[in-house]
C-alpha cells in the first residue's frame, strides 16, 4: 500500500558545510534508528498486548539496521546511483511484488474476519503498485519477463513456503517486517534529485498509516515463532538491497 506523498522536496545537502558522507552518517544515526522511526519507547498498540512492535524490532538486534541501510540507498539519495543498479532493483522488486501478492492472498484467506479489511486494502494497493511498476518499466524500456535473481528467489520462496505452512499470526509478523523495513529505509531519504518519485512513494504518510495498522494486527495476534520469522524477513531484506547494489 504505497502511495506518493505530496510534501515539497527537501534538498539532500541543506546544511552549509556538511559533506555528503556526514549527511549520510547523520541519517543512519538518526532517522534510521528505532527510536526515531517509532518514537522513543513507542508502542503502536494498547499496553496490554504482550508483543509490541517496539519489541519485535528491538529484539531483532542489528538485523533491523542491516535491513534498512544500504549503499544502494545512499547512492540513490546522493543522485549517484548507477543506471544498471537502478534497473536491476526495479525489475527484481517487480518480481518480488508479484510473489508478495500471492503471499498476502494466502494470508488473507487464513485470517479471521476482523483482520481482513486492512489486508484487502493492502492487496488492492499492491495491484496498483504492480501496474505502476509496469508503466515505469515501459518508460525505461526495461523487460520484466526475466528470471529472478537468486537473492530474490530465496526471499519469495521463503514467503510462499511460510504462507502455506505457518499460522496467520506468524504471517502477519512477516508482512509487517516486509513493509516496516521498506518504510524505514525510504523514510530516511530526502525526496529530491532524479529519484524523488521513488522516495515519496515509499515514505508517504498513507503508507506509514498502513504499516502502523499491520503492526497493530501483529501485536493483537502474538505467536512464539513471530520473532524468528520476522528476523528472517530482515535477513532477506538485507540481501535484497545487497543484490540491488552488487548484482
Amino acid at each position: 500500500m504505497r502511495e506518493r506523498s505530496k510534501r515539497p522536496p527537501v534538498k539532500l545537502m541543506e546544511r552549509t558545510g556538511e559533506t555528503s558522507t556526514e549527511a549520510l552518517r547523520r541519517r543512519r544515526e538518526g532517522r534510521h534508528s528505532k527510536a526515531a522511526f517509532f518514537g522513543a519507547g513507542a508502542d503502536l498498540t494498547d499496553a496490554g498486548y504482550r508483543m509490541t512492535i517496539h519489541s519485535l524490532i528491538g529484539n531483532a538486534g542489528g538485523l533491523w539496521d542491516e535491513a534498512t541501510h544500504s549503499p544502494f540507498l545512499d547512492a540513490l539519495a546522493a543522485g549517484s546511483l548507477a543506471l544498471d543498479a537502478f534497473r536491476r532493483w526495479l525489475s527484481q522488486d517487480y518480481l518480488f511484488a508479484k510473489d508478495l501478492m500471492a503471499f498476502q492472498a494466502v494470508l488473507l484467506a487464513k485470517t479471521p474476519r476482523h483482520c481482513q479489511e486492512r489486508l484487502i486494502g493492502g492487496l488492492a494497493a499492491l495491484e496498483s503498485e504492480l501496474a505502476w511498476f509496469e508503466s515505469r518499466a515501459a518508460r525505461e524500456r526495461l523487460a520484466l519477463d526475466i528470471l529472478p535473481h537468486p537473492a530474490c528467489r530465496r526471499y519469495t520462496d521463503f514467503l510462499i513456503r511460510c504462507a502455506y505452512t505457518q499460522p496467520y499470526p506468524v504471517l502477519l509478523a512477516m508482512l509487517f517486517g516486509v513493509e516496516a523495513a521498506y518504510l524505514a529505509a525510504w523514510s530516511a531519504l530526502s525526496p529530491s534529485g532524479p529519484y524523488a518519485e521513488f522516495v515519496e512513494r515509499w515514505s508517504s504518510p498513507h503508507f506509514a498509516t498502513y504499516v502502523a495498522a499491520l503492526g497493530e494486527l501483529t501485536s493483537r495476534h502474538p505467536h512464539a515463532a513471530a520473532q524468528e520469522h520476522f528476523n528472517e524477513v530482515l535477513e532477506h531484506e538485507r540481501e535484497f538491497w545487497r543484490m540491488s547494489w552488487e548484482g
